[in-house]
C-alpha cells in the first residue's frame, strides 16, 4: 500500500473534462502547479499552499482531488480493514455524513454500491463512530470521498473543493443550457485572448464569457466569493490561506480592454446585467440588447476577438432557422468583423452549421458540454493575406 498523504505533502489530481488537459496544464503552469497529464485532469505533488492555490486560482479545473493512497485489493472482505489505515480524522474532522461515488472496472470487485458501504464501515472504524453515507447529488457541502478500482488496483481520493469549481459563486440568474464557467474560461484561454483587445461575445446568454473575461483581465481569482471543503479539514491553515487572499486582493487591476455582450433575447440581457450587478462586475463590460446580424461595423472597434457559444439543437437537419442564424453569422464575420480573431463553440458533428458559416475554421479542442460533444473552433487562415 501506498504511504497515505501527509499533513503538509500532498499528491492530488485537478479534474477537467477530458479534451481539456492541455488547457488546464497551461493554466496550472501559469501559477506555478506543475503536474503529469492524464486523461481527465493534471496529476501534480505539492504542500497546503498548492493545495489552495490551484483552488484559488484554476479557471478551467472542475475538482482538486487529494490522493490518499493506491493499494490492491481483491475482495469485500479486506475491504473496511484497508480503509481504516487512512488518517480520515483529517479530512472529516468533526463531520459524519458523507458522499462517496464509487467505481469499479475490470476487478473482481464489481459492484459499486457494496463498496461504498465497506468504505462506510471502515472509516466508522476508523473514527471508532458511526458514519452514515448520504447521495453524492445531495448535500454538495458534505465531505466527498471517491474510490476508483481498476484491474484490482483501488485509488482513494478525498475532494478538497466542496462545489464544483465552476460554481464561483457570483452567479445568481441563468439562461437555457448555460455554459459552465469553467469551460468558458477554458474557451477564453483556448482561444489565445490576452486580455490587450476588445472581447466580444455576440450571443452572450447569462454572461458566462463576459464575465469570466473580466475575471481573467482584472486578475480575480475565480474562487475569491466562495467556499471551500478543505476549510473543514483538522489541518486547515486560516493564516495561510488570508495571506494568499492578501496577495491575490493586491493583483486587481482595472482591465485594460473593452468586454462586450451582445444578445437579441431581453430575458438574456437582463440576467447577465443582473449578473454583472451582483458580482460588483458592472463598470468593466457593455451589455446590450440586439441582433448581431444587424450591427454597424462602426459600432465596434477596428480589430478584437470573438469568443462565443452561439445557439445550437440536436435536430440540426430540419431547424432552417438555426441554419440562416449560422449563415448569416459567418457572413457578418467575413464582413464587419474582418480583422478580428474568432472562436466558436460548436457541436462536433454539426456539419450542416458549419457549412452555412462557410468561415474558414480548424477545431482547436474537443469537449463535452451538457452530455453533447462539442469543438471549439478558430480560424484555419490568414483572412486578410498580404501579397
Amino acid at each position: 500500500m501506498n504511504k497515505p498523504a501527509g499533513l503538509s505533502n500532498f499528491q492530488m489530481l485537478a479534474t477537467c473534462p477530458p479534451g481539456l488537459e492541455n488547457v488546464l496544464s497551461s493554466e496550472l503552469e501559469s501559477i506555478g502547479i506543475y503536474g503529469k497529464k492524464i486523461v481527465g485532469g493534471i496529476e501534480f505533488h505539492g504542500d497546503l499552499l498548492s493545495l489552495y492555490t490551484a483552488n484559488l486560482w484554476s479557471r478551467v479545473a472542475g475538482r482538486i482531488l487529494v490522493r490518499l493512497g493506491k493499494f490492491k485489493l481483491f475482495s469485500l472482505n479486506e475491504a473496511p480493514e484497508k480503509f481504516a489505515r487512512f488518517p480520515w480524522e483529517l479530512y472529516l474532522n468533526r463531520c459524519r455524513d458523507i458522499r462517496v461515488r464509487a467505481t469499479c472496472h475490470k476487478s473482481r470487485i464489481f459492484h459499486s454500491g457494496a463498496l461504498c458501504q465497506r468504505l462506510v464501515q471502515g472509516i466508522s472504524k476508523r473514527l471508532r463512530e458511526p458514519v452514515n453515507l448520504v447521495s453524492h447529488k445531495e448535500g454538495e457541502e458534505l465531505p466527498l470521498v471517491m474510490v476508483r478500482i481498476v484491474k484490482n488496483r483501488c485509488q482513494i481520493s478525498v475532494d478538497s473543493s466542496g462545489a464544483h469549481l465552476h460554481k464561483r459563486g457570483y452567479k445568481k440568474f441563468s439562461v437555457r443550457a448555460p455554459l459552465r464557467e469553467n469551460l468558458a474560461a477554458a474557451m477564453i484561454i483556448a482561444s489565445g485572448w490576452s486580455g490587450t483587445c476588445c472581447l466580444l461575445d455576440p450571443f452572450c446568454g447569462s454572461g458566462t464569457v463576459v464575465m469570466e473575461a473580466i475575471l481573467m483581465a482584472a486578475s480575480i481569482p475565480p474562487g475569491r466569493r466562495r467556499k471551500f471543503a478543505f476549510m473543514n479539514w483538522k489541518n486547515f491553515d486560516a493564516r495561510l490561506w488570508n495571506q494568499l487572499l492578501w496577495r491575490s486582493d493586491r493583483l486587481f487591476t482595472q482591465p485594460k480592454c473593452q468586454i462586450l455582450g451582445i444578445d437579441r433575447d431581453p430575458h438574456a440581457v437582463e440576467s447577465t446585467l443582473a449578473n454583472l450587478e451582483h458580482a460588483g462586475l458592472s463598470d468593466f463590460a457593455r451589455i446590450t440588447r440586439g441582433d448581431i446580424l444587424g450591427t454597424r461595423r462602426d459600432t465596434f472597434p477596428k480589430t478584437g476577438q470573438i469568443v462565443t457559444n452561439p445557439p445550437y439543437g440536436k435536430r440540426l437537419r430540419t431547424n432552417h432557422s438555426l441554419v440562416r442564424l449560422y449563415s448569416g453569422f459567418g457572413q457578418i464575420l467575413r464582413t464587419t468583423f474582418r480583422d478580428w480573431k474568432v472562436s466558436v463553440l460548436c457541436p462536433t458533428d454539426a456539419h450542416v452549421l458549419r457549412r452555412a458559416m462557410n468561415f474558414p475554421l480548424r477545431r482547436s479542442c474537443t469537449f463535452s458540454h451538457g452530455g453533447i460533444k462539442v469543438d471549439l473552433l478558430t480560424e484555419s487562415w490568414n483572412k486578410n493575406p498580404q501579397f
